[in-house]
């Protein structure tokens, strides 16, 4: 960690810290220099002292308190460093203006309190520390943050107003007035406190993004433009690939896209990369998917009954109570990752064929699969209490770990799968076999007499 040192003609040193980057601040009379933070006061001291050939012998806060520990600065802190001539009385400004490496100063043309007055931004009470609480009433509501969030974005309006030099009317509660909408500006801050987009239901994107171009956010611009044009697409009709291609490649892949009821029937989006993508309720009947990356997708509700996803990496998707009656899903990757699993609880998945996939630790609890195909599959850890499994082929597959308590596992085919050891203990497993059906036969032949 570094401090930047600024020599004033006062024999002061005003350090701030910046989280090991340094900090250029120019002022009248200043000289700008690189001090690395000791591991202690003493340390410190020496170091600072040795950096401008002065004995420095404290550190004192911008309200005159004495810090006798480097441990309890913070970030952006503007700290004092007075040297040993100025303790033991007035500096002249001739020797004042020597020892700080500038011109000597006309006695005539310059009043006695120039130190003073050549100071006194760096001993105000709200000097612009990073760590300093701040408050803005914006449009008659009072927001509360720190001046490091409102200059986080260093190319936007807010950070040009808070930063040294800048002077803003108040009102009587020493609130800075603001004449903008609050409900609009409350998504800004919060961004700028964490960097995530994040709007209330009720919320016009819109306004939101006016507000955002208004203060120069252009880090909010960017997934502002692609919610309002993923709104735009949702509440249309039908679309077509190179819309929809249109769309994604507008878009980047970090960014939530909303496509809720999105109408893509047997679309071919195969290969597409469709990450973070909100397909609440949509409509993707018949739709190719196969080898797509739909990660962190949501598909709750949605329809995609007949669609292809052989291939496609499914992780960490939220798919509840979607609807995948008689699509292809073989090779799918669906496994858990870091954690999080894929939620297909309470889904529709009457013979969906799964051969070959990678299931472990997914959320299948009362899903239906009658007649299902889940040859081969890694089901280790699978969530498939209260499951539907009826005629389903589970040949080869690993239930490892699987909780299959309360499932419906009749006329269900276990050849050669790696079971449970405890399967017995937690499952009530009763194979029924189908009902043989006879044919039709005439009368019964009489019995055959007894031997003699």
């Amino acid at each position: 960690m570094w401090f930047v040192v600024r020599a004033t003609t006062r024999e002061r040193f005003v350090l701030c810290m910046n989280n090991g980057m340094p900090v250029h601040v120019q002022h009248s009379n200043t000289i700008v220099k690189v001090v690395p933070l000791g591991s202690s006061l003493e340390e410190t001291l020496k170091i600072t002292s040795d950096k401008f050939g002065a004995e420095i012998v404290e550190l004192q806060s911008l309200k005159g308190a004495v810090i006798d520990d480097v441990h309890v600065l913070r970030d952006w802190d503007t700290i004092v460093a007075v040297m040993k001539d100025y303790t033991e009385g007035p500096a002249s400004p001739e020797r004042c203006a020597h020892e700080a490496g500038q011109p000597p100063h006309d006695s005539a043309s310059e009043p006695a309190d120039f130190v003073l007055r050549r100071t006194a931004y760096c001993l105000l009470p709200d000097a612009a520390s990073r760590c300093d609480w701040v408050k803005l009433n914006v449009g008659g509501k009072v927001f509360a943050t720190t001046r490091a969030t409102l200059t986080s974005d260093r190319g936007s309006m807010l950070a040009t107003m808070f930063e040294p030099g800048w002077s803003s009317i108040t009102d009587g509660g020493g609130a800075y007035l603001i004449d903008r909408s609050p409900e609009y500006f409350e998504p800004l801050l919060n961004f700028l406190r964490h960097g995530k987009l994040i709007i209330n239901e009720g919320v016009n994107p819109q306004g939101v993004l006016e507000e955002a171009k208004f203060f120069g956010i252009s880090k909010a611009i960017e997934p502002l433009e692609a919610l309002m044009q993923s709104e735009e697409l949702s509440s249309s009709g039908h679309f077509t690939r190179k819309e929809f291609l249109r769309m994604l490649s507008s878009t980047s892949s970090a960014s939530m896209l909303r496509c809720q009821g999105i109408d893509l029937e047997n679309v071919d989006l195969s290969y597409f990369d469709l990450r973070n993508i909100n397909f609440k309720c949509a409509n993707l009947r018949g739709c190719n998917l196969s080898n797509c990356d739909l990660s962190n997708c949501v598909l709750e509700r949605a329809d995609l009954s007949n669609a292809n996803l052989d291939g496609a990496i499914i992780q960490c998707v939220y798919m509840q109570r979607v609807n995948l009656e008689g699509a292809t899903m073989r090779g799918c990757t669906m496994g858990e990752r870091l954690g999080n699993i894929t939620n297909m609880e309470g889904a529709n998945l009457k013979g969906v064929l799964f051969d070959n996939s990678q299931m472990n630790g997914i959320n299948l609890r009362l899903a239906s699969l009658k007649g299902a195909f889940l040859r081969s599959c890694n089901l280790r850890y699978a969530i498939m209490a209260g499951t539907d499994l009826e005629n389903c082929d589970l040949t080869g597959s690993d239930l490892q770990h699987a909780n299959l308590r309360g499932s419906n596992l009749a006329g269900v085919i276990f050849d050669n799968i790696i079971a449970p050891l405890h399967m017995s203990q937690t499952v009530n497993v009763t194979v029924q076999a189908a009902p043989l059906t006879l044919p039709p036969q005439g009368p019964l032949p009489p019995p055959a007499p007894p031997p003699n």
